[in-house]
């Protein structure tokens, strides 16, 4: 397993309008392999997103084929730079059912 988790100095609304855009994608295109966990949430200066996949490999194929799809969907940015990722190795990965916020 794969984790990490990046902070963006930008307001929650932009991860919501990129939220939007790959769930569209996704839609159209089919599901995105390898994805296990993914959760965001605001912070004082921004919001930080947190994922976990079954493997780089698969995060990497959806950076690749999916998420410039979407960012240009939300009609956000995808060229600019992004932040660092703080890596981590999941030990265990638990999802009962998936939620999602009113937010």
């Amino acid at each position: 397993m794969y984790g990490y988790t990046l902070h963006f100095p930008a307001p929650i609304e932009a991860y919501l309008a990129m939220h939007r855009g790959v769930m569209e994608v996704v839609s159209e295109d089919g599901d995105v392999e390898g994805l296990l966990l993914h959760y965001a949430y605001p912070t004082d200066d921004g919001f930080d997103l947190v994922e976990v996949w079954e493997s780089k490999d698969q995060l990497e194929a959806f950076n690749r084929d999916v998420f410039p799809k979407a960012m240009a969907r939300a009609g956000l940015p995808s060229d600019g730079p992004m932040p660092q990722p703080v890596e981590f190795t999941p030990a265990v990965v638990m999802t009962p059912r998936a939620f999602s916020s009113d937010a």
